[in-house]
C-alpha cells in the first residue's frame, strides 16, 4: 500500500519524541514501512523519519508567528498532503480531528482520522458536521465523549517492548510521569507518596502560568520525599520506568488513552491509576496494577504494590499493547477501508 501519514507540524514527528502524538505517528510510520508499505509522512522538516518526508518548513513551535498565522501553515500542510495523496496514494491517515476534514472530500482517495485529544464541547458542532468520517478511537471508553461518531475501529497504542524492556528488581520509589496540571492529578500522587512513606519522583512539563504549580506541587518539593526531576529525555524516562515500584496515574478527566500507563507496563511496573477514561481498559485491576477511585484508594493500593507480579505487568504489556500488534491493526483497518471502497465502487457498476 501507498500511505500517507498527516500529523500536525507544529511539532517534529519523531519515533523518540517526548510529544505523545508526534512519537506515536513516528514509531508507526516506521513500523509500516517495514512492512513492506511506501509512507510518505507529512510533517515539520526537522522531523527524524526513515520514510519519506513531504513538508513546507520547520516545526511551527520553532518559528516566531501569531498563533492564527500558524494555523494558515498548518492549512497549507494538510493542503499539501491531498494534493499529492490524489494521484499518488492509496489512503491518508489523517492525525488532525478537524482540519482534514475540510479537504477529504474533494479527493477520491480515503482518509481515516486518528482522534488523539479529548473531544471538547467547543469542537462537537463541527464535528457534528462530519461525523460520517471514519474515526479511529484509542479506547472504548473514549467512544463516550461522543458516541455518535463513525468510530471506524479501536485501536489501543503500542510501545517498542525491546527499548522499554523489562525490569524485575524495583527500586524504592514512585513514580508520577505525565503533565503537572490540576487534569493530571498531581497533588493526589504527592498525598499519596506521603501517606505512604515512599518517595515520589515528579517527571513532566510544569505550567507556571497556570498557577497549579507554585500552588500545589512545588510547596511539596523538598528534594527527598517529593523530588522533580523535570522532563526527561526518552532513555532516562525508560530508565526511571523500570526501576520504579508503580506508576501513580491519578487523571481527573476521562483519559483518551494515556500512553506512560503501557510505558510502565512494558517495563514491569504495575499502575495505580483513578477509574477515569481508559484506564480500566488497560490496567487489570489487581493483576497489574490497581484501579481507584480517590487518594484513599491509591493509598492502599501503594501499600499492597508487592502483591503485583511483575512478570504479568510484563505479559499483558506484550499481549495487548505492543508496537508490532499496533502497527498490524493499523495495516488491517486499511485493506478494510480499501476492500470497502473496492465492493462499493463495484457495487455501483
Amino acid at each position: 500500500m501507498r500511505i500517507a501519514q498527516l500529523v500536525s507540524n507544529y511539532h517534529p514527528t519523531n519515533p523518540l519524541a517526548s510529544k505523545a502524538i508526534y512519537s506515536h505517528v513516528g514509531s508507526l510510520s516506521e513500523g509500516l514501512q517495514h512492512l513492506g508499505h511506501e509512507v510518505h509522512l507529512f510533517g515539520a522538516t526537522d522531523s527524524v523519519t526513515n520514510t519519506i518526508l513531504h513538508s513546507i518548513g520547520p516545526a511551527l513551535s520553532q518559528v516566531e508567528l501569531p498563533d492564527d498565522i500558524r494555523k494558515y501553515y498548518m492549512f497549507e500542510h494538510a493542503s499539501r498532503c491531498y494534493e499529492f495523496a490524489r494521484n499518488n496514494v492509496d489512503i491518508i491517515h489523517s492525525h488532525f480531528t478537524i482540519i482534514s476534514s475540510f479537504f477529504n472530500n474533494l479527493i477520491d482517495v480515503p482518509t481515516v482520522v486518528s482522534v488523539h485529544s479529548p473531544i471538547e464541547d467547543r469542537v462537537r458542532s463541527i464535528l457534528e458536521l462530519h461525523k460520517n468520517n471514519r474515526y479511529i478511537s484509542f479506547s472504548l471508553a473514549q467512544r463516550k465523549q461522543m458516541p455518535n461518531l463513525n468510530w471506524y475501529a479501536n485501536i489501543y497504542h503500542g510501545v517498542d517492548t525491546n527499548i522499554f524492556a523489562f525490569e524485575p528488581e524495583p527500586e524504592k520509589y514512585l513514580v508520577f510521569l505525565g503533565r503537572i496540571t490540576q487534569d493530571k492529578g498531581t497533588t493526589f500522587a504527592i498525598e499519596a507518596a506521603k501517606a505512604t512513606g515512599i518517595p515520589l519522583l515528579i517527571a513532566g512539563a510544569s505550567y507556571p502560568e497556570e498557577g497549579y504549580w507554585q500552588k500545589y506541587v512545588e510547596p511539596h518539593i523538598d528534594g527527598k520525599s517529593i523530588r522533580y526531576v523535570g522532563e526527561m529525555p526518552f532513555y532516562k524516562k525508560i530508565q526511571l520506568l523500570q526501576k520504579a515500584k508503580a506508576l501513580l496515574f491519578p487523571s481527573n478527566v476521562s483519559e483518551v488513552f494515556g500512553y506512560s500507563m503501557i510505558e510502565a507496563m512494558s517495563c514491569g511496573t504495575p499502575v495505580i491509576g483513578f477509574d477515569n477514561g481508559s484506564v480500566l481498559e488497560i490496567v487489570r485491576h489487581g493483576e497489574t496494577g490497581f484501579v481507584v477511585n480517590d487518594v484513599d484508594g491509591m493509598i492502599d493500593a501503594i501499600r499492597h504494590i508487592n502483591d503485583i507480579d511483575r512478570t504479568k505487568v510484563r505479559k499483558r504489556a506484550e499481549m495487548y499493547f505492543s508496537l508490532d500488534k499496533m502497527v498490524a491493526g493499523y495495516e488491517k483497518i486499511y485493506r478494510r477501508i480499501l476492500s470497502d471502497r473496492e465492493f462499493q465502487d463495484s457495487k455501483s457498476k
